[in-house]
């Protein structure tokens, strides 16, 4: 109890009282106190079957003083809370499950550009990732080939996504650290203006952005230092250092020097070599596009694109196909008027009130009883609800938290 802050004011209320009335004499009035209030009939119960912390479910908010306190601030530095409360993202993982292509779509690419590219082919059979099996033909002389129909429905599907979220104003992120990828994703991502990180992606760019933004500012302050001749004057040790820590820098943050806020949408190569960053974007619950081979884990890959990302070619070949249509959305988005442009609705992401994010509430321990009971198996619950358990919440609304009043 002692950790909800309800909890908290409620027991030093009344040690305030007891204290106020001298009755706090003796070790046995606290006996009879946890007795009575926490072991008896009058038990505080504060958890809940889906939800990590509290969130708005009425669309009143009518919260009172003591749970909300009388001078709340907004924690703007926190790009969790402001996903979570303020600026909820327009792009969820959950909407791209239902979501659907029409039948009347362009395909982006076709099976004789994915073969000539050898989009085909994958790591060794020794070498896999069992998850990976519904993507893959044959195995070809102890190499596995992937099936180029569901490669080509997996690249179109993402092309159009692209495409469609550019046109609505999407943000991306192009994430490519492996060699094979570097150039490619640095060449596609200044052709279209989008952030990207193809030497090193540092952690915490989307969990810790308010740190980050201190170290951009610092490369910044560095690089105009270095313009305007101010090292000049320094002695050899000391013009080294300061070039050698820009240098640093500036391999790190190239990328997003202009990054002011959390990017909707994420397109990467190789979920293995990127799977810190996937982990930050899962937790933050931003969609994640791209090429996973043979031996990565497609859980939480929003739209896959199953293929080779050891080849150069085959990489240049999704990657410009994802980039072609990321320029044509934008090209929807300048021609279309302000006025005709499709206006999203804030809406909670159900994503980020979910304990099911958390790798550790994903567990085999965790597994219930009633699962069995009900679907038979655990294996069959998860087939049912892939996402978890992710109850419903009620319409986004704008609300103040120094509003609160007790009711």
């Amino acid at each position: 109890m002692i950790h909800r802050k309800v909890a908290r004011d409620v027991i030093k209320d009344s040690f305030e009282n007891w204290i106020s009335q001298k009755k706090v004499k003796e070790r046995d009035f606290f006996e009879k106190i946890v007795r009575t209030q926490l072991h008896g009939k009058h038990q505080f119960q504060f958890t809940s079957e889906h939800f990590t912390d509290s969130m708005p479910l009425n669309a009143s908010l009518k919260m009172t003083k003591r749970q909300m306190g009388v001078n709340w601030e907004h924690r703007h530095d926190d790009p969790f809370y402001v996903r979570k409360y303020l600026e909820p993202s327009k792009f969820k993982k959950l909407a791209i499950a239902s979501w659907e292509m029409p039948d009347s779509y362009t395909r982006a690419v076709t099976l004789k550009e994915l073969v000539e590219a050898g989009v085909q082919y994958g790591h060794k059979s020794n070498k896999w990732n069992p998850a990976m099996l519904k993507y893959l033909y044959a195995d070809n002389d102890g190499t596995h080939i992937f099936d180029l129909v569901q490669t080509a429905a997996g690249l179109n599907r993402a092309c159009y996504y692209c495409m469609e979220a550019a046109a609505m104003g999407a943000n991306f992120i192009f994430i490519g650290t492996k060699a094979q990828a570097r150039p490619i994703i640095k060449k596609y991502a200044e052709d279209l203006g989008v952030h990207y990180a193809d030497e090193k992606f540092v952690g915490g760019i989307i969990s810790n952005f308010s740190v980050i933004r201190k170290s951009i500012g610092l490369l910044k302050a560095l690089q105009e230092q270095k313009d305007q001749g101010a090292w000049n004057n320094l002695g050899s040790g000391l013009k080294m250092s300061q070039e050698n820590k820009l240098r640093r820098l500036a391999r790190k943050y190239h990328g997003i020097m202009d990054m002011d806020s959390i990017p909707d949408i994420c397109v990467f190569v190789d979920e293995v070599k990127e799977r810190n960053p996937i982990a930050e974007m899962t937790r933050i619950g931003i969609p994640c596009i791209g090429m996973i081979d043979s031996d990565n884990e497609p859980q939480y890959i929003d739209l896959p694109i199953p293929g080779n990302c050891s080849g150069s070619r085959s990489i240049d070949l999704c990657i410009g196909k994802l980039a072609e249509a990321i320029k044509k959305g934008k090209m929807i988005n300048s021609t279309t008027e302000e006025g005709d442009r499709q206006v999203v609705p804030k809406e909670w992401d159900p994503w980020i009130f979910s304990r099911d994010r958390y790798r550790k509430i994903r567990r085999r321990s965790k597994r219930q009883g009633w699962m069995k009971a009900i679907y038979k198996n655990y294996e069959n619950w998860k087939s049912c609800h892939p996402f978890g358990a992710i109850p419903t919440v009620a319409p986004f609304h704008d609300f103040k938290w120094n509003d609160a009043w007790d009711g």
